[in-house]
């Protein structure tokens, strides 16, 4: 659903795009095909296999020979093992990559040190996410200080409101810098709640919700909140806007 209402945005404003699906991605030679790769919540599989892995394999067939041969390419799903690879190639090469919401995940896949700002301590003392009792902030409105010099935040203000629906939240490790990731957006301070409810919103405080990391010659480009969500929140739709367009 997230890439239908990203599709209807890139109609209504004109932008070229095609759908692409996972046999096309794995077969690699992506910069000679694309500029921008598009992934939106949910397009890249999370870190451990579990439930999510199991439902993404119920969109799929998995015996492509039953379908109609038009339908057969559609097939498949985007997997750690061979299209991290070749997504990785592709940047490395010049190309940009957006990725929205889950999807960020992909910075973690790429050995990038970007980290989960909401984890806790389980009571053997390994890390662990936060539970629910300690933070839940479903589908209400942020604001996030900006780095408005910053390529993707082009035409926007020093601040910004943003959709958050149990969004990632990011913290850039001590590397960070040295290895070419930016902040773009962050929290700024312990009560970004604008409209909406947010139970622990203090853990917010100064957690990461967009930045840019170059890869080799290309950029990726982390926006943790829906910034597309169902096609409403036009004051961030210049994130996406911007991070197409590139330099």
């Amino acid at each position: 659903m997230p890439s239908g209402w990203t599709r209807w945005m890139f109609e209504q404003f004109e932008f070229p795009f095609e759908v692409v699906y996972p046999q096309r991605l794995d077969a690699g030679n992506l910069k000679n095909q694309f500029d921008v790769l598009v992934f939106v919540d949910g397009g890249i599989p999370g870190p451990a296999a579990g439930a999510a892995a199991t439902a993404s394999r119920r969109f799929g067939s998995e015996t492509p020979e039953d379908l109609p041969a038009e339908f057969r390419s559609m097939t498949g799903r985007v997997t750690v093992e061979k299209t991290v690879p070749q997504l990785k190639a592709f940047l490395e090469a010049g190309g940009r990559i957006v990725t929205i919401g889950s999807s960020t995940t992909l910075a973690n896949y790429l050995g990038l040190p970007v980290e989960n700002q909401l984890m806790d301590r389980a009571p053997d003392g390994q890390p662990r996410p936060l539970p629910r009792e300690k933070f839940y902030v479903p589908a209400s409105l942020l604001e996030v200080a900006v780095d408005t010099a910053a390529t993707s935040a082009r035409g926007l203000g020093p601040t910004a409101i943003v959709m958050f629906d149990e969004s990632p939240v990011l913290k850039l490790g001590p590397e960070a810098t040295k290895q070419g990731i930016r902040r773009v957006a962050w929290y700024a301070n312990a009560t970004p709640l604008r409209s909406g409810w947010a139970w622990g919103q203090s853990y917010l405080n100064g957690g990461i919700a967009a930045a840019e990391a170059r890869v080799g010659e290309g950029t990726l480009y982390l926006f943790a909140p829906e910034i597309t969500f169902r096609s409403q929140p036009h004051g961030t739709y210049k994130f996406l806007f911007n991070a197409i367009y590139g330099n």
